[in-house]
């Protein structure tokens, strides 16, 4: 499908989360998202909070022309939605193919599509249907056909069957892999944050429209010098499992060792968590557990050292590339990583293992000189492949094709 754009022209953009500029890494892909397309055409956003809030929506109401919240289905209401499709023969098809669907396709099934439908106005013209992630590419993939969309496209940013089955989870993987199997070719185009997710994603669900648009930060301007008073900083959704298990090897194993090198250092966790999740991190000496932070800028300013040693994961990490961004050295395991075009020893340290990890974060801590310089390359990198203007015209032609990008 394909369609020429004129000045009357808009996008559906589908979030599972309201899009913001910081905090949850998912929420700031979508912020990204938005801000790429926004200034090209005008923007109605819905969000239909499987994976994260929509409480704060005052950012994305300044650069969206509407935006509404689309309530989950939850279990009150689930049999009237899964009767709606066994009526529908097209979706009763789908839904043979895809049964039993994720947990978040299941809050956000394709029958939804009516209450978003409806709140458009009849003389709105389409450009396009952009939905984020695969739960939500049924529901996106329904409301491009009731509006009559010309052009559907889906984010997936992480390779979630590989993210699952690395963590164990396999009934969840493969009902996501089943719902992508028989969805996702239905797209004009599929996103990923990272060749390697394209690569999987095509050949294991037969696509030939993916498009890499990776992760973007705006460097922060003037970011202060290392303090050099060795703290160590780790910031993620503590809600996501594998941030979670990296937390208890950095506090459990990691730190340990760095401790016997450097008996003073210090380590701040910051990031949203389930109550009680973190309770035996916060009793270790020395790590404070932040919880949610709405201006991060003052922990990276006082940290040493960012540690990243996730240990299962897909996309391209967005908070590497915001320590990139506020000038802070790395030290993480590869795949936290993977996906980025990031060198070790140059941009970053990458080690495996407790021990190793340990080492590469003393390393750094002995040697300012070297920290500096590793986070000042990192800055550089990420002004050739990972801010705005460079990402932003990626977006733009995948969701776009038509539109001449401003010179």
């Amino acid at each position: 499908m394909s369609a020429a754009l004129s000045e009357g022209t808009s996008v559906l953009f589908l979030a599972p989360i309201a899009p913001a500029r910081g905090g949850n890494g998912l929420a700031m892909r979508a912020g990204m998202l938005l801000e790429a397309i926004a200034p090209q055409v005008p923007v109605d956003v819905v969000v239909v909070p499987v994976s994260g809030p929509a409480n704060d929506l005052e950012w994305v109401a300044g650069m969206a022309r509407t935006v509404r919240v689309i309530r989950p289905v939850d279990a009150s209401r689930s049999g009237m939605h899964l009767a709606a499709q066994l009526a529908d023969e097209r979706l009763r098809g789908l839904l043979n193919k895809t049964a039993p669907l994720p947990l978040r396709a299941s809050a956000a099934p394709p029958t939804l599509a009516g209450d978003i439908v409806r709140g458009i106005p009849a003389s709105t013209d389409l450009v396009a249907v952009l939905a984020m992630r695969s739960y939500l590419a049924p529901l996106g993939a329904e409301v491009a056909r009731g509006l009559r969309a010309p052009r559907l496209v889906v984010d997936l940013d992480d390779d979630d069957e590989a993210v699952l089955r690395s963590l164990g989870e396999h009934a969840e993987a493969e009902a996501i892999g089943r719902l992508a199997a028989a969805w996702l070719p239905g797209a004009d185009v599929v996103l990923t944050a990272s060749a390697v997710d394209a690569d999987a994603v095509r050949g294991r669900y037969g696509l030939d429209r993916v498009v890499v648009v990776p992760n973007a930060m705006c460097p922060v301007a003037d970011p202060p010098p290392l303090p050099g008073r060795g703290r160590l900083l780790f910031v993620g959704n503590l809600t996501y499992r594998p941030n979670l298990e990296a937390v208890s090897l950095l506090v459990e194993e990691i730190l340990p060792r760095v401790r016997r090198a450097c008996p003073a250092v210090t380590l701040k966790v910051i990031g949203p968590s389930a109550p009680g999740s973190l309770d035996e991190v916060a009793d270790f000496e020395g790590v404070t557990v932040a919880g949610f932070v709405p201006d991060l800028g003052p922990s990276y300013a006082r940290a040493d050292v960012v540690v990243v040693p996730l240990l299962h994961g897909a996309g391209t990490r967005i908070k590497v590339l915001e320590a990139f961004a506020h000038c802070r050295p790395v030290v993480a395991t590869p795949v936290a990583v993977e996906g980025l075009d990031v060198r070790d020893g140059e941009d970053v340290l990458l080690a495996d293992g407790p021990e190793a990890l340990a080492h590469a974060i003393v390393t750094l801590l002995d040697d300012p000189a070297r920290a500096a310089a590793l986070a000042e390359r990192a800055g550089r990198t990420l002004a050739r492949c990972y801010v705005p203007s460079v990402v932003g015209p990626k977006v733009r032609r995948a969701v776009l094709p038509s539109r001449t990008e401003a010179a």
